[in-house]
């Protein structure tokens, strides 16, 4: 056992000094305003793959150079928990359609974000997951557009020299997930994910 992670079954909760963990779906600050983690009985932990907990051991004391921290979001989702937010929030895309399309729930990817040594976030393009309040208020009525079009900020291309802090942010969260092994996305500058993280791995059910 090493001091950034406690290890139970096949994953591995992530703890120590480096990693905030405060995941959104424990709380009902969240896109869906509804704290399903703590409804399934999973709380608010984060557990990742052993891999995932591998690369993100390597990234602690890089963390601690640049006197940075790393606000974990969202690891391992339980499939149960996926398909409870599918019921609470019926927008076709906004989630995976299945729990067996997100590789949260196969503990191979996290949604994340830097912070100073006080824990206090770094600023980004938007909000991890894109939340908003008025966002979440509005998703809930079916009002989509206004949603979807704050989402392009939240693209790894969005530029735009209003938001030059922002994106210098977002660029040096991207340089340090990928020099341990992580893979991005486009549409998500939160959103790191294992090479194959879907193909290779089981996905994990949560008793």
């Amino acid at each position: 056992m090493n001091k950034n992670f406690i290890i139970k079954n096949n994953l591995e909760q992530i703890v120590g000094d480096r990693f905030i963990v405060d995941m959104m779906y424990a709380t009902p600050d969240n896109i869906i305003l509804y704290p399903v983690y703590l409804e399934v009985g999973f709380g608010d932990q984060a557990y990742v793959h052993v891999d995932v907990a591998v690369r993100l051991q390597k990234l602690a004391d890089e963390l601690a150079a640049q006197r940075l921290k790393l606000r974990i979001r969202d690891a391992y989702r339980p499939p149960i928990a996926h398909r409870r937010i599918l019921e609470l929030i019926k927008i076709e895309g906004l989630f995976a359609s299945i729990p067996e399309n997100s590789l949260h729930c196969y503990g191979t990817a996290i949604d994340c974000c830097l912070t100073d040594e006080k824990g206090r976030n770094l600023k980004f393009p938007t909000e991890i997951d894109g939340y908003e309040k008025k966002f979440a208020k509005q998703l809930a009525k079916g009002q989509v557009e206004p949603f979807y079009k704050h989402l392009e900020k939240a693209r790894q291309d969005f530029l735009d020299t209003r938001y030059a802090e922002e994106i210098n942010n977002r660029e040096l969260l991207r340089q340090l997930m990928t020099s341990v092994g992580f893979e991005t996305i486009n549409s998500e500058w939160w959103h790191f994910q294992l090479p194959n993280g879907k193909t290779d791995y089981p996905m994990i059910e949560y008793d």
